[in-house]
């Protein structure tokens, strides 16, 4: 088991990345082998495209078969400082398993029962000396830190509503695409003022702009799990997030086609590959990824309104710096032990400046 220090690991442990051959994991273990040489594993249940993109990577990566799904996941741990999971997951067993032996554990799943369910660790990560991180990469991740900093600039917060813009021409994984076509029709709550209340994805629309824009455009309801997790963590009386794509006419026809049943029809086998296919190979448009935060109250200069954002390209690759970035402040900084959602134990500034140094055009408004 890697060597311990407050909470923290220091220059010893492997680096596990669980899906580490994958759209999103190989972008992780490539950039996780410049920063950490010799100490990562690409892992996952195939180990000929483990070895094959370990070899590709180079830095002394190495290729690790572990199914966290089926078998003794737990065995595959002896050597490993962290753990990043890259994977969709039903249970918390993988999690259990990480933080009793001590391992630290980053996961970027947008799914809010599962989150809900690994925050239950708590005591287990501290008992430890563990640190669990969710709600890491874009949407969530950078959306949640976002909000935490416009809260803190906010002398009264009385809603934050959070905006992802993406473009057509991006490039998205396959558990991405499955996510979303899941959630085009959820029914599900917010908090809203002091009680919660029931929504449906795109089943309302709120204008909103970037930082920097005068006009603004439609976005719709969507059920991403920063709004669930934010409005506990942050204590925020009322929030919500919305979504948009860079094409306002697509952006119309997908909310006319969710409210008149598209998401029903997507759940029939034939239409879903059909659906699935054409998000990952047709690609229009540009990879625009851009997230703001309208916070509104009464800010600290006496405005009732604070707008800020960042604007990128290629979301899957944000998700990969950001999640790395995430890691490395877990293995070299003195990040406490115990469960928590990025916005909670994450410095934003340190997320940006990691980004900065791979979009030379990236907008930041903060």
């Amino acid at each position: 088991m890697a060597k311990k220090t407050s909470g923290a690991v220091t220059s010893v442990g492997k680096i596990l990345i669980v899906g580490g051959y994958g759209q999103v994991g190989l972008s992780i273990s490539e950039r996780v082998a410049r920063l950490f040489p010799g100490r990562v594993l690409v892992g996952g249940r195939n180990q000929d495209k483990a070895t094959a993109a370990a070899a590709k990577i180079g830095y002394g990566a190495t290729a690790r078969r572990i199914d966290i799904v089926s078998g003794d996941a737990g065995s595959a741990l002896a050597d490993v400082a962290l753990v990043v999971v890259c994977l969709d997951q039903t249970d918390t067993k993988f999690a259990e398993a990480c933080l009793s032996q001590g391992v630290h554990y980053v996961d970027i799943s947008a799914d809010i029962g599962f989150l809900t369910a690994v925050e239950k660790l708590d005591d287990r990560a501290k008992a430890s000396r563990a640190t669990a991180m969710l709600s890491v990469g874009t949407a969530p991740g950078l959306t949640n830190m976002l909000a935490a900093h416009a809260r803190d600039r906010m002398k009264r917060l009385d809603r934050i509503d959070i905006l992802l813009e993406t473009g057509l021409g991006d490039q998205h994984g396959l558990a991405a695409v499955e996510w979303m076509l899941d959630n085009l029709d959820a029914e599900y709550q917010i908090r809203d003022g002091e009680g919660q209340r029931t929504v449906r994805s795109f089943g309302e629309s709120l204008l909103l702009s970037l930082p920097g824009q005068s006009k603004k455009r439609p976005a719709y309801r969507f059920n991403f799990s920063d709004q669930h997790v934010l409005a506990r963590t942050l204590d925020i009386p009322s929030v919500s997030t919305w979504v948009r794509f860079d094409d306002r006419f697509t952006t119309w026809l997908f909310a006319v086609s969710a409210r008149a049943g598209l998401g029903r029809l997507l759940r029939r086998p034939f239409w879903r590959r059909i659906a699935v296919w054409a998000f990952l190979n047709v690609h229009l448009g540009s990879d625009v990824c851009a997230v703001a935060v309208r916070a509104r109250g009464e800010t600290r200069d006496g405005s009732d309104e604070l707008i800020i954002g960042i604007i990128g390209r290629q979301e899957a690759l944000m998700t990969a710096i950001i999640t790395v970035e995430t890691a490395r402040q877990i293995l070299s900084e003195n990040v406490p032990p115990g469960v928590f959602h990025s916005e909670q134990a994450i410095r934003l500034d340190g997320v940006v400046e990691a980004l900065q140094a791979e979009y030379p055009d990236l907008s930041v408004t903060l």
